[in-house]
C-alpha cells in the first residue's frame, strides 16, 4: 500500500496519524479552529490577578484599618515620602471600584505650587494634572487592569474615575458612594480645605495626603489647620496617621538613605531644604 493510501481508512476518512500531521495552513483552508498557546491568549479583565494589599509597617496597618472602617469618613495621612501615603488609598479605592462597591473615585490635588492655579495652563483637568497624579492613576491601572481602567477613566470627567483640580470641586457635594483622594493637600489654603471637608457625606471617604515639610504656598497650610482643628475638638469620624519616622519608609534603596541623612542633619541643626518650609 502506498503512503497516500495509508493516510485514509477504508471509508475514506483521514486516519488519526494524518490528522496530527495537518499543518496550520491546511486547518485554515478547511475552516478548522486553531489551537493557541496560553501565553498568546489575552486574559480577560476578570482573570487579572491582584496581590492582596498588605501592610508593611504598623502605621500602614493603622492606615488600612481606617480605610476599611465605615465609621471613619475623613482620613489625614501626613509624613515622609516613600511611606505609602498615596499608594494605599489609591490601590484600595481601585479594588472597591473594580468590585462595584463604590460608584466613583475622584482624584484631586491643589495646583498652587508657584502661586498660580492650573487655569493659567491650557487643556482639560486631566491634561493639566496628569503629570502630578500619574502615580495614583498608575496604581489604579495596575489594580484594575488596563481595559477596565481605561473605561473607568474615560476623559477624566465623565467616567467613574475623575481627575479634578481642588479648586474646581470646592463646594461640590459628594453624596454617592465614592472615594475622594486629595494628594499634596498641604498646598491647599485653609479656605479651600474647609470648602471640601464640609461637603463630604457619610457615603464618601475623603483621604487627605500630604507632607507638611514640603510646602510651597505662602502663609499657613490648610492641612495643618484642619489637623489641629480635628484634634482640638476630638471630632468623631476623622482619623489621622503621621508617618513621621524614618522606619515608616517602605521604599528601599537610595530613597531611605536620603531620608536618614535628612533626619540626621536636622537633629544636628544642619540646614536642609525642609528648614525653609
Amino acid at each position: 500500500m502506498s503512503y497516500s493510501a495509508q493516510r485514509f481508512q477504508e471509508n475514506g476518512t483521514p486516519t488519526k496519524a494524518s490528522r496530527k500531521r495537518k499543518t496550520r495552513r491546511e486547518k485554515v483552508a478547511t475552516g478548522e479552529p486553531l489551537e493557541v498557546k496560553d501565553k498568546f491568549v489575552e486574559k480577560k479583565e476578570d482573570e487579572v490577578k491582584r496581590v492582596p494589599i498588605k501592610a508593611m509597617t504598623q502605621k500602614q496597618q493603622l492606615y488600612l484599618d481606617m480605610l476599611r472602617d465605615p465609621d471613619i469618613h475623613i482620613i489625614i495621612a501626613t509624613g515622609l515620602f516613600g511611606t505609602g501615603k498615596t499608594y494605599l488609598p489609591s490601590a484600595y479605592a481601585a479594588d472597591l471600584l473594580r468590585e462595584h462597591k463604590i460608584a466613583k473615585i475622584i482624584v484631586s490635588r491643589p495646583y498652587e505650587q508657584t502661586g498660580k492655579t492650573s487655569g493659567f495652563k491650557p487643556g482639560t483637568s486631566l491634561q493639566k494634572l496628569y503629570p502630578y497624579v500619574r502615580t495614583m492613576l498608575d496604581t489604579m491601572k495596575g489594580r484594575m487592569g488596563y481595559g477596565a481602567f481605561k473605561i473607568a477613566l474615560d476623559d477624566g470627567l465623565q467616567g467613574t474615575i475623575e481627575v479634578q483640580e481642588l479648586e474646581s470641586i470646592r463646594g461640590r457635594s459628594f453624596d454617592e458612594h465614592s472615594y475622594l483622594i486629595v494628594d499634596e493637600s498641604q498646598q491647599a489654603s485653609s479656605e479651600a480645605l474647609l470648602s471640601i471637608v464640609t461637603r463630604v457625606s457619610d457615603n464618601c471617604k475623603l483621604v487627605l495626603c500630604g507632607d507638611l515639610q514640603q510646602r510651597d504656598i505662602e502663609g499657613s497650610s490648610g492641612l495643618k489647620w484642619f489637623m489641629d482643628f480635628a484634634e482640638r475638638h476630638n471630632i468623631k469620624g476623622i482619623g489621622i496617621v503621621d508617618f513621621n519616622e524614618v522606619d515608616d519608609i517602605v521604599r528601599g534603596g537610595i530613597v531611605k538613605s536620603i531620608a536618614v541623612g535628612l533626619a540626621k542633619d536636622e537633629r544636628k541643626g544642619q540646614w536642609t531644604p525642609q528648614k525653609n518650609r
